[in-house]
């Protein structure tokens, strides 16, 4: 950790600006100046008594007073990033420094660093802004054991109104995660995710076997992905994104043409649709088989309300899992869909979609078409097929499947904007001063606030042509990120200061990546093509004390509930049952009975556990300064 110089500084300005208030005159002109700090303006009174023992007069002079905001000087230990081998001193932590009249002090440990923070804290020592990512403590266990300080919520609205305004656009949530029991105070301070805006995965389809096998997508509905980078420009043409929708039945035949109709036009039947997964095989991958039914399987915290039954229930006692099961088996059974070999699922399902023999896949949207990530993104499609096997193969990305019905869609990759978890709370030292935490909140709500502006430009991205440099028109085309080797040692970035705060996407990725998050926000496809729950398994849509006792009931209860859904999900996989209405009653039975029915009567149907509440998206999207800029 680096020594203050500040004490000479201090003196040295204080001099300075003592020696220049005695050289001025006593009356002074109005002046206002503006800057992107907050000033405070007093009126001044002054009552002046004539000499005349006969005529006495009151004058009054208002005149504003500007209070430098960031007089006192703060020094703010910092730890959160990946800052073990961090050198005091980068470019932009010098300007945050001289704007802010702070001096940051770089812890040198790994916000991921386990054991270097069990150490830290069993030493009592914790930094004055810190994110402890592998902490032993929990944030609240922090505040808790004294280690850190509370933030009250009229600081929040004081000093970061752009964290409050966010915290409104997301309640209710928003104002119970971190909280201190009953009050309006909080004992951290959570990242705002924008992951909660969209889904991980989304459909992307063989275009040219489409129209191989006589499927047309109308033109018009086809936003043609512009890529110019090097290493993919050459395929620039091949992927497209639309809102256009498939019927249920057609993409059943789609499916059965990708196998039967030879849609590579070799000759030979050597093609399939789509690769498939056991029942009992659940994670975000295979979240949009499931959409198709209204449900998801990845997380078990989500509750449907079951029209059969009238109960609230989890996915395995919801007629929605029932049909999933009669379509992927019956896609499964024709060789439509076809399971993956032996190895990590991940690994041989990447292996599989570059063959070129599959038409139809849950494409990993974060790496389409990404140029910078190539040990990761050459194993995803569509890349993988052009590099390896297919360079003329065109693609085209879609929302979600559509299911039978009014049922479609997928999940957003996670529920809500903030959280409790540890390496999404940013947490401040029991020694911080309110002074010193306002600074702090001033800074991270300039530069959250106005991303676009000159100098959060710099403290967010750096300088262009020095850290960056635009693939086209600026903010209208994606940044290329020079390498850090190739940036002159005076302009190295520190890059740990903004806080993941801003909460809006980041558009100037890469430009396949601008061009799909542009296209599926301004078409709303978070509002209009995600499943949601009915209800919410969590302490906040519980209530603490109702949730504390479903976890008893659920730790003692679910080992054999789980039994009983997986056993019918693997003898319905391996073509086991025969009627699967009748033995679908018969196993709801069984279920009912090995605990979900004490389930449902005490927690599920509980009116004390409230209905999950759906962010309101088309606020929050156009709240987005990118939006607001254009």
């Amino acid at each position: 950790m680096k020594r203050s110089k500040v004490l000479a500084i201090a003196s040295i300005i204080f001099f300075i600006f003592s020696f220049a208030a005695c050289s001025q005159s006593q009356e002074q002109p109005e002046v206002t100046t503006t800057t992107s700090a907050q000033v405070t303006t007093q009126a001044v009174t002054t009552t002046k008594q004539q000499t005349s023992a006969t005529v006495t007069t009151a004058a009054t002079t208002t005149q504003k007073v500007e209070e430098n905001p960031f007089a006192e000087f703060y020094e703010i230990s910092w730890l959160y990033g990946m800052c073990a081998d961090y050198v005091e001193g980068a470019w932009d932590e010098l300007l945050l420094e001289e704007r802010y009249n702070i001096d940051l002090k770089i812890w040198n440990i790994n916000h991921t660093d386990t054991e270097g923070l069990s150490m830290m804290i069993a030493a009592g020592e914790i930094p004055d802004v810190g994110l402890l990512s592998n902490s032993p403590l929990t944030p609240a266990q922090l505040y808790d054991e004294g280690f850190t300080r509370s933030v009250p919520l009229s600081m929040i609205q004081h000093y970061f109104p752009h964290y409050y305004e966010k915290m409104l656009q997301n309640q209710p949530t928003s104002f119970q995660y971190n909280r201190i029991k009953d009050t309006d105070e909080y004992y951290g301070l959570s990242a705002i995710n924008v992951t909660y805006l969209r889904s991980y995965n989304v459909p992307l389809m063989r275009l040219d076997w489409l129209e191989n096998v006589g499927y047309e997508i109308p033109e018009e509905e086809l936003t043609k992905i512009t890529m110019t980078d090097e290493r993919y420009g050459k395929f620039d043409g091949q992927l497209y994104i639309t809102n256009y929708l498939f019927e249920h039945e057609e993409m059943n035949d789609i499916f059965r043409a990708f196998t039967e109709d030879d849609p590579d036009g070799n000759g030979e039947d050597d093609t399939y649709a789509a690769v498939a997964f056991a029942h009992s095989s659940r994670n975000h991958w295979w979240d949009l088989y499931w959409g198709q039914f209204g449900i998801i399987g990845s997380d078990l915290n989500w509750l449907y309300l079951d029209d059969a039954s009238g109960n609230v229930v989890p996915f395995y006692a919801y007629t929605g899992w029932r049909d999933y099961m009669i379509w992927a088996s019956n896609m499964y059974e024709k060789g439509y869909m076809r399971t993956l070999g032996e190895g990590n699922w991940r690994d041989v399902m990447a292996t599989t979609w570059m063959t070129g023999k599959v038409g139809y896949f849950n494409a990993d949207r974060q790496v389409i078409a990404r140029p910078d990530l190539p040990e990761t993104s050459d194993k995803q499609p569509p890349q993988s097929i052009w590099l390896n096997t297919d360079p003329t193969a065109t693609f085209v990305i879609f929302p979600c499947l559509k299911g039978p019905g009014e049922n479609y869609g997928t999940r957003r990759y996670e529920m809500t904007a903030m959280s409790e978890a540890k390496n999404r709370v940013y947490t401040f030292a029991a020694t911080v001063s309110d002074g010193k935490l306002a600074r702090v909140f001033t800074m991270w709500n300039d530069i959250s606030s106005d991303p676009y502006g000159e100098f959060s430009e710099k403290i967010l991205n750096g300088i262009e042509k020095i850290h960056y440099t635009w693939s086209g028109e600026p903010y209208n085309s994606s940044r290329m990120v020079t390498e850090a080797t190739k940036i002159p040692p005076q302009y190295r970035k520190g890059g740990f200061w903004g806080g993941n705060f801003i909460g809006e996407e980041n558009f100037f990725v890469y430009e396949a990546h601008r061009q799909i998050l542009i296209f599926q926000y301004e078409n709303m496809w978070v509002d209009k093509y995600m499943v949601e729950p009915y209800k919410y398994i969590a302490p906040l849509d519980m209530g603490q004390e109702l949730y504390d006792a479903y976890m008893k009931d659920y730790n003692e209860l679910n080992n054999e509930i789980m039994t009983v859904v997986n056993n019918f999900a693997n003898r319905v996989w391996r073509g086991q049952v025969g009627d699967i209405y009748t033995e679908w009653e018969q196993y709801l039975t069984q279920l009912y009975s090995a605990g979900l029915q004490t389930m449902v009567d005490k927690y599920y149907n509980n009116d004390a556990f409230q209905k999950y509440e759906v962010p309101d998206f088309k606020t929050i999207v156009s709240n987005f300064q990118y939006f607001k800029n254009k």
